[in-house]
């Protein structure tokens, strides 16, 4: 809104709804943490004992509850939508509480909300948002200018990610903008996580990091310009421009380079010589070209997915799995379906994979396999099994039912079964909800134990809850 009057800013922003998430370490018990803000900020603050709990939050009723991913003195304050006149000073007096009574971590994130008040009928619904013209003119540099930290965070990743919704699709030469073309990212973890445009607000997550609480400054410039650019979006003052159609070209140029690779082997041998193709470990060309269109699309998703451009691949005909070697993927990548060995890992996602002889930072390991002598680091590991020689060091890992044997250093434990050979370090956390709290006492405290003792002919049921 450049060109637009202080009147226009001040209306848009007056008509914008601002809600906060805050990530946050404090010595301070929790009910001490509910009970200062609550009269800092003049609200009802709730305490819940569950992670990601479904008690409601309003304008007049904020939550304070646990963040297990950071260990037990990390907590996270969500608030209800607010008025923009009232939101800054929660903002602000919030960050400054956190400075003088806690600290943060590169573990904890400030996400906000952005809605617009129903009164103002000149507004599209949020709901009917224009996602690829929000992408395609946000200006994430300025965003990462002051919270550089963040950039390819695994769960801040860019929007600047659009595709052909026919992924095969030749689209180099486009000479307007038609959104029903295209695909952008609508997942959660982004930097815009569009998931809850149909619930009538859009979140935004780039933010964050060690010491984010002292930029009080970036946070409101920041919050100002994402709530600017929506207004004009929403109210049709920013229509599709010659650069948005000059970015999507280079961005659709890149990409038909990809997808004419494809079009036969020939192509893709030329195109990228440094990924080779093996099936059954066999690099015979005729073999290749037989099983080409097997693996085509496969190969296709770890290059434009994983951003993988040298690496090894193999196509094991006996068990039809797909396997890739030596691999570097970095930059907020995705590979999924694959036994990963000897690879190289940073800023990415890793989903239903098996690892050998992988180095694995700052990343997500979902449903996964860590087989032998990998090292993962500053990691989150959720339902997946670990065996011996491997190690995880300063990983949050939240794996229920699933067998976690092997070398532990630091991070947090919130749910594993634990092998024998498990190898747990002193400074490794484990952090407990709840449930587990209270039966832990049901089965620790000695009162309990009288109570349940079969000669004196009592029968505890659970009397005290």
């Amino acid at each position: 809104m450049s060109k637009d009057t202080h009147f226009d800013k001040a209306t848009a922003l007056a008509s914008s709804l601002i809600g906060f998430e805050f990530e946050f370490y404090s010595e301070m018990v929790r009910g001490r943490i509910v009970d200062q803000l609550s009269k800092l900020l003049g609200k009802k603050v709730v305490l819940s004992n569950k992670y990601h709990s479904k008690v409601p939050v309003t304008s007049d009723t904020f939550k304070l509850e646990p963040d297990y991913s950071g260990g037990s003195n990390m907590n996270e304050l969500i608030t209800g939508p607010l008025p923009y006149v009232e939101a800054i000073p929660i903002l602000i007096k919030t960050l400054r509480w956190i400075d003088e009574n806690g600290w943060t971590s590169d573990k904890c994130a400030f996400q906000f909300s952005v809605s617009f008040s129903k009164a103002n009928r000149d507004l599209q619904k949020m709901e009917e948002l224009d996602k690829l013209k929000f992408v395609l003119g946000i200006d994430e540099g300025l965003i990462y200018s002051k919270f550089g930290n963040r950039t390819n965070n695994v769960y801040a990743k860019s929007v600047k990610k659009i595709v052909p919704r026919n992924r095969f699709s030749i689209l180099e030469n486009i000479s307007s903008i038609d959104p029903r073309l295209f695909k952008i990212p609508e997942e959660k973890y982004y930097g815009a996580n569009f998931t809850k445009v149909p619930k009538g607000y859009l979140e935004i997550r780039y933010l964050g990091g060690k010491d984010y609480q002292k930029k009080i400054s970036a946070i409101r410039e920041v919050v100002d310009y994402v709530v600017l650019y929506l207004y004009d979006i929403l109210s049709g003052k920013r229509v599709y421009s010659q650069s948005d159609l000059k970015r999507l070209q280079e961005m659709m140029k890149e990409y038909t380079k990809v997808v004419r690779s494809f079009s036969d082997p020939e192509s893709f041998f030329m195109n990228f010589p440094d990924f080779h193709l093996l099936v059954d470990l066999k690099g015979y060309e005729e073999n290749i070209k037989t099983y080409f269109p097997v693996i085509r699309e496969k190969v296709f998703d770890i290059i434009v997915e994983g951003g993988v451009k040298y690496a090894f691949f193999n196509y094991d005909t006996s068990t039809g799995r797909f396997q890739l070697k030596n691999a570097k993927c970095k930059g907020s990548g995705y590979l999924s379906d694959l036994d990963l060995i000897d690879c190289k890992i940073r800023n990415c996602k890793l989903a239903n994979c098996n690892l050998y002889g992988c180095e694995v930072k700052d990343s997500e390991i979902l449903e996964s396999q860590i087989a032998n002598s990998n090292k993962v680091y500053n990691s989150k590991v959720h339902n997946t099994s670990a065996d011996y020689g491997n190690l995880l060091d300063s990983c949050y890992i939240d794996c229920p039912r699933k067998m976690i044997n092997c070398e532990v250093n630091g991070g947090v434990i919130r749910k594993a079964d634990l092998g024998s050979s498990a190898n747990v370090s002193k400074e490794t956390e484990e952090v407990k909800g709840f449930s587990d709290i209270r039966q832990s006492r049901f089965i620790t405290d000695s009162r309990l134990k009288n109570l349940n003792d079969p000669i004196r002919r009592i029968i505890f049921k659970n009397q005290n809850y």
